[in-house]
């Protein structure tokens, strides 16, 4: 089936593509068959005007807790996962509280926030590689700042995760305290959350010093709240968000001598 692919990503921008919603893992080697994008929740995405290839869409949602373990499909987003989890008086994945990114994408770029990661409480992780179902200890996932070693052509299926007993009014204490910090400072609006992986300094440092809060370029604009996000106020086209996002990429080049690491995946042709 033919759809637009905004309808898929947070940012609300995307061509038109083959979709093939994936929601049994049974399914996936059907899935990728032929040469394919996977994405989750669309979180992390700027898809462009033409996409030739089947765009998977991660719908894969089980969810098996034993314990102080959990295994989770992919394409659960980890803000459910960790609503579930605190339900549960399981700690460890307080910080991931209100984050609607899968925990696919969240396992290869090795999500975070407030001192907590993936890898802290990966155990391990099913992927589909050339068509064979592969277990990948925690180790073998190379886990770094904001990525992983886990391949390219790599499907991740599901984690297993190792969580710890705790109390639960405190947990969701905790995840509420999180909450609050997220809505002071990250703002509302169209996005797909931080463009930029931190640098030496955190990445929205650097955009708001070279004076660039409110830059815009066609619907696409610079956070006023948090210089790195960019809002689609209406209207945005991949190319106004990538065009926005070169300046943002040579002004702090050319003031600071830094070049920032994108954080977001582009997708098709822009």
């Amino acid at each position: 089936m033919r759809h637009r692919l905004m309808e898929f990503t947070s940012f609300g921008i995307g061509g038109e593509a083959e979709i093939f919603p994936l929601l049994d893992a049974d399914r996936a080697d059907e899935a990728l068959s032929v040469p394919s994008i996977v994405i989750g929740r669309g979180t992390n995405v700027l898809a462009g005007e033409r996409i030739e290839r089947r765009v998977v869409i991660n719908r894969l949602c089980d969810m098996r807790f034993c314990g102080e373990t959990v295994y989770a499909e992919s394409g659960v987003t980890l803000a459910r996962l960790s609503a579930e989890a605190a339900k549960r008086g399981l700690s460890g994945l307080e910080w991931a509280a209100g984050i609607p990114g899968s925990l696919g994408g969240g396992i290869v770029m090795n999500a975070g926030a407030f001192g907590g990661q993936m890898a802290d409480i990966a155990a391990y992780v099913d992927v589909l590689r050339g068509g064979k179902r592969v277990r990948l200890s925690a180790g073998e996932c190379g886990f770094r700042y904001r990525g992983s070693d886990i391949e390219c052509g790599d499907f991740v299926l599901g984690a297993g995760l190792r969580l710890s007993a705790g109390e639960r009014e405190r947990i969701e204490a905790v995840m509420r305290e999180y909450g609050a910090r997220r809505a002071e400072s990250q703002p509302v609006g169209r996005s797909a959350g931080s463009v930029y992986k931190r640098a030496d300094r955190p990445a929205g440092w650097y955009i708001e010093r070279a004076g660039l809060k409110g830059e815009r370029l066609g619907g696409a604009v610079v956070s006023e709240k948090h210089a790195n996000f960019i809002i689609n106020e209406g209207g945005a086209t991949a190319r106004d968000v990538l065009g926005l996002m070169e300046r943002i990429e040579e002004r702090v080049r050319r003031e600071f001598g830094v070049r920032l690491e994108r954080e977001i995946r582009i997708i098709g042709e822009v």
